[in-house]
């Protein structure tokens, strides 16, 4: 997909095409479609594991994509998935600041300006979102980091932080997370060498990790010349170098859902690429092979969501309303639920649990679920 077509969404929320459906007012309405279980916006890392989970469970999923739909065969063939200027100049993978305003600012004081160009902040666009440019880095939390304000004030004193810093500690640790990380690592594959298991050292790995469940799924990478020397001159100072652990494939793999993965050719054209060997973990090589075998599922992609619709007391999600590439409003409706407001939250609950069995952290925001509600998963 080119430019122009990456641009057909922001073009076609601007005007309509064709004819329009009338309401007795003269105001334009949305066409209604057949209402489904679940509606996933966004069919990104958990988007895609989301509807994975949920129509395996048997419910009918529809994903809604503003971007295009991405396949690897087709989109990231090994002839040209390298082209520089296409990828790492021109940002042909991302999203364009013209289909949504973004703001910045560097401090409280100043008044936050539109994003005219990304450089380090690259959102994705399209199905596989960011984890189709991502380069495979994939680190776990520090136990430390689920209860910063308890560490922080344990080591330091309660003194120690200002007032006004709203610092706090997570309602979950990292053992109660573990299982999940190491899920997720054996979905993606993962390349790397654990440095403790169950709380036991392990040579060659990092010393400073948290614990973990399992061996890495695949072993290190190989190591380039300058890595080994470095971690030889690490060694004979009293240092524990490590390999990089990274979700880029020492050796071929078939993960949980039976999908298989292919061995990186170190080509070095990971980040802000898509790749063509299937050795970087990515909804498309890890996922949606699994997921597009469900009758239950589908897509719409170059489709922009702008509304989700709510029930008349405003607090149940009934379906969403999109604008597809072709201009024409549509709306998404959600079956009817088997619960109440009370069932709402519990459903938000158990969907963010679904995610978290293969994602380590859900991205996933509440108001979804099987009983009938929208899960909006950028």
């Amino acid at each position: 997909m080119g430019r122009a077509s990456q641009r057909a969404l922001s073009v076609a929320s601007r005007r309509h095409h064709g004819s329009l459906r009338l309401d007795g007012g003269g105001i334009a309405m949305a066409r209604k479609l057949l209402a489904k279980d679940v509606v996933v916006i966004g069919l990104g890392w958990t988007g895609s594991i989301l509807a994975y989970e949920l129509a395996k469970a048997g419910l009918t999923v529809v994903a809604i994509e503003r971007g295009p739909w991405r396949d690897t065969a087709s989109d990231f063939p090994p002839a040209y998935a390298q082209d520089e200027l296409r990828y790492a100049v021109r940002l042909d993978l991302f999203l364009r600041p013209q289909q949504q305003t973004m703001t910045f600012r560097n401090n409280a004081r100043q008044t936050a300006m539109p994003i005219r160009s990304f450089s380090g902040f690259l959102p994705g666009n399209g199905v596989g979102g960011a984890g189709v440019h991502w380069n495979g880095q994939t680190w776990r939390f520090l136990p430390s980091d689920f209860e910063l304000r308890s560490h922080l004030e344990g080591r330091y004193g309660r003194g120690a932080l200002p007032a006004d810093m709203t610092i706090q500690d997570w309602p979950v640790n990292y053992d109660e997370l573990e299982p999940y990380y190491d899920r997720f690592e054996k979905l993606c594959g993962t390349s790397g060498k654990a440095g403790n298991i169950h709380g036991q050292r392990q040579p060659g790995g990092n010393p400073f990790e948290g614990w973990r469940s399992s061996e890495y799924p695949t072993p290190p990478l190989k190591q380039g010349l300058g890595a080994t020397l470095f971690a030889e001159a690490a060694r004979k100072t009293g240092h524990s170098p490590f390999p990089q652990r990274a979700s880029d494939l020492s050796e071929a793999y078939v993960n949980p859902l039976g999908v298989k993965l292919g061995q990186c050719t170190y080509c070095g054209f990971c980040e802000r690429f898509g790749c063509g060997n299937y050795a970087k973990s990515s909804p498309q090589t890890c996922v949606l092979p699994a997921l597009l075998r469900f009758p239950n599922f589908s897509a719409q992609t170059e489709a922009e969501v702008t509304k989700i619709n709510l029930d008349s007391a405003g607090k149940r999600a009934t379906g969403v309303t999109y604008v597809d590439a072709s201009g024409e409003e549509l709306t998404q409706g959600i079956a009817r639920g088997r619960g109440s407001t009370q069932m709402l939250r519990g459903s938000a609950d158990r969907a963010y649990s679904l995610a978290c069995e293969l994602l380590q952290l859900s991205a996933a925001t509440p108001g979804a679920s099987p009983d009938g509600d929208a899960v909006h998963c950028r």
